[in-house]
């Protein structure tokens, strides 16, 4: 049976209850097999060792089957970029881009913290890692290999930082928050791209909290899963990865 990839970004307690819609929404579809990249400490206000009901239901749902993926540390770019970088930033993020402008040592130290944080406040060891806005640095690629990451993902592929190895060479399909122009981007790039990906194996679609908090972008988002899901069974990356 053909795939669906699907991921929900920025799972962080400040969305707790629009991440239990989409939970919720998404079983209802008979989507139980998916990826939750989570935030340890978003914008670095909401921490998640200090809400541990929210903790306790997400190490629920990795029982239950929901991969939990860790994705950045802070979701809030700092570091000083240079114009190109500035550039992709301002085209695909509003100040998130966390692992954009880091050097090696930057983000080993992120990419470290990040796991501890999840194994103390969730009791899981994840091994792979989503950086925000799909936006990496060359230190992060190489710090991804040092610190034992198994998997990760751009916009346009899922690869092995150990290796460089690309595990699925497909894009990725997602909505967007932003102005109008962004916005109806976005819906016509879903658009043509689920048509064009139709025949594939394995189709990547990504949700954010925001496509719930949008009455109208969450009826789109609704409708494209019930017709992917009609010809795919959901996964997870752990799916996707070479036997060892």
């Amino acid at each position: 049976m053909k795939k669906l990839q699907l991921t929900v970004h920025d799972v962080s307690p400040v969305h707790e209850d629009t991440l239990r819609e989409i939970h919720s929404a998404l079983c209802g579809l008979g989507a139980v097999r998916y990826s939750m990249l989570v935030v340890p400490d978003y914008h670095g206000e909401w921490p998640l060792e200090e809400y541990p009901d929210f903790c306790r239901w997400l190490a629920e749902l990795e029982e239950s089957g929901v991969e939990m993926v860790l994705h950045g540390l802070r979701h809030k770019g700092a570091a000083a970029l240079g114009t190109a970088d500035r550039i992709r930033s301002s085209l695909f993020t509003r100040g998130e881009g966390e692992f954009l402008g880091l050097d090696e040592k930057a983000a080993e130290q992120l990419l470290r913290e990040g796991r501890q944080i999840l194994k103390r406040a969730i009791g899981i060891e994840v091994n792979g890692f989503v950086a925000p806005a799909w936006l990496y640095s060359r230190g992060t690629t190489t710090a991804l290999a040092k610190t034992g990451f198994i998997f990760t993902e751009s916009r346009w592929r899922i690869w092995a930082p150990g290796t460089g190895r690309t595990i699925l060479l497909q894009p990725a399909v997602n909505y967007a928050g932003g102005g109008l122009l962004k916005r109806s981007l976005a819906a016509l790039w879903v658009r043509v791209s689920t048509a064009l990906l139709c025949g594939s194996q394995t189709v990547r679609f990504a949700i954010h909290p925001c496509d719930f908090e949008n009455s109208a972008r969450k009826k789109a988002v609704m409708k494209r899963l019930k017709n992917l899901l009609r010809k795919r069974e959901t996964v997870c990356f752990a799916d996707l990865l070479p036997a060892p």
